[in-house]
């Protein structure tokens, strides 16, 4: 049964139509009619159930009773606003957190008695996680690669002093940095880090996004297969941050 439905048999059992819903609630006469083939938002769909006082389950579900959170309503009112993709994002991310959390809520601590009497507890193997921003296009160890997304992920990695440090993490592309940085290495950089003569950095020349060693008047590649770039006067180069290093073990990236 879908809200159009349920809001029509509301309507009767209260001696309304659906005009006049849409009259008390400020929609354009026979909005609600197509409600069945464009879902609404969820802003107009609080607004009946706030003229109508019932609650979300029982205008969408037509089931009365256990109503949503202000959180919960919250949470999907924030779902509904962004665009397709990025409810995507939320879900998977929303999917790797209720796991992390069974993860969690799973394991089980076994205190050890001590010869003495004394009670000791083992350390608890459970992982502790951060989030890191992880753009969803990688940064090119090769010939350069277009930078033009904007869309990024949050990534799961162990907090280390390592991943606490960084700011944001992004997947390797290419060989050019071997064998220091393989192809599909994800690594670590601090955003806004002043780069010096020989440190690793992110940077984007003429759009396309590169992982180089820094030379000063070039990028440098350790891979012997690729030349050094060197800057030329209408080159447009910015660095995105220093390289501080790797995730060692990308299976714990989730």
């Amino acid at each position: 049964m879908d809200i159009v439905q349920n809001l029509k048999e509301i309507a009767q059992k209260r001696g309304l139509t659906l005009t006049e819903i849409e009259r008390m609630c400020g929609f354009p006469k026979s909005s609600i009619r197509k409600w069945s083939e464009n879902i609404p938002t969820i802003k107009k769909v609080l607004v009946v159930c706030e003229k109508l006082n019932i609650s979300l389950d029982y205008l969408v579900l037509g089931k009365p009773g256990c109503s949503l959170s202000e959180d919960e309503l919250s949470l999907l009112s924030d779902y509904n606003s962004v665009d397709d993709i990025s409810k995507i994002i939320i879900r998977e991310r929303a999917a790797a957190l209720a796991e992390q959390a069974d993860r969690h809520k799973n394991a089980t601590i076994t205190p050890l008695k001590h010869t003495d009497n004394t009670v000791l507890m083992p350390e608890n193997d459970v992982k502790e996680y951060i989030y890191l921003d992880y753009p969803e296009e990688a940064v090119s160890a090769g010939t350069g690669e277009y930078l033009t997304s904007g869309y990024s992920v949050k990534l799961e990695v162990p907090s280390t002093d390592l991943t606490r440090r960084a700011d944001y993490a992004l997947r390797v592309s290419g060989d050019s940095m071997e064998p220091d940085y393989l192809n599909g290495d994800i690594v670590l950089v601090v955003a806004d880090e002043q780069l010096r003569i020989g440190d690793v950095g992110i940077f984007i020349l003429n759009g396309e996004g590169y992982i180089k060693e820094y030379g000063g008047d070039r990028l440098i590649s350790y891979n012997d297969k690729y030349r050094d770039i060197v800057f030329k006067d209408d080159d447009e180069c910015r660095s995105c941050g220093k390289v501080i290093g790797k995730l060692e073990d990308k299976n714990d990236a989730e």
